[in-house]
């Protein structure tokens, strides 16, 4: 793992552990709270898609990688950081301060920022083959981005 990426893992675990901290759930039986879940549930559902063989919380793409385009990958190729920013996201709308704020923006800066330096990686170990399933499917929101 390079500096970068420590410093990267080292902030993202940093902000959920003030999230886990701090308080982060919607209350139950609330909209908020469904969207919640489903955030929960998608960013699972990428790890299983993705096998834990291939699962990996730096951004370096292991020897042993596979392009994983089925399951939530359909439709983005970062599934399980879609859900934490749109997760984490909801918490900062139930309990709104300015600090709640700036640790989840912080913690969406460094996510982007894996996601460049991981589809970096992606490139050059798969080339082409990748590139074309970056042009036929979303970064982050489906449709969208």
């Amino acid at each position: 793992m390079s500096t970068k990426s420590l410093i990267l893992v080292i902030i993202q675990f940093s902000s959920f552990a003030f999230f886990a901290y701090d308080g982060f759930m919607a209350k139950q039986g609330t909209p908020l709270f469904y969207i919640q879940l489903f955030a929960f549930l998608f960013s699972i559902w990428g790890v299983l898609a993705m096998r834990i063989g291939n699962f990996n919380i730096q951004p370096e793409v292991k020897n042993t990688a596979t392009i994983v385009t089925s399951g939530p990958y359909k439709l983005v190729r970062n599934p399980m950081y879609s859900g934490i920013i749109l997760f984490f996201g909801i918490s900062v709308i139930v309990q709104f301060n300015y600090l709640r704020l700036f640790v989840f923006l912080v913690l969406v800066v460094v996510l982007l920022m894996k996601i460049s330096m991981e589809e970096g990686f992606m490139e050059r170990k798969f080339g082409d083959v990748y590139l074309e399933y970056k042009r036929s499917s979303a970064r982050l929101i489906p449709f969208v981005y």
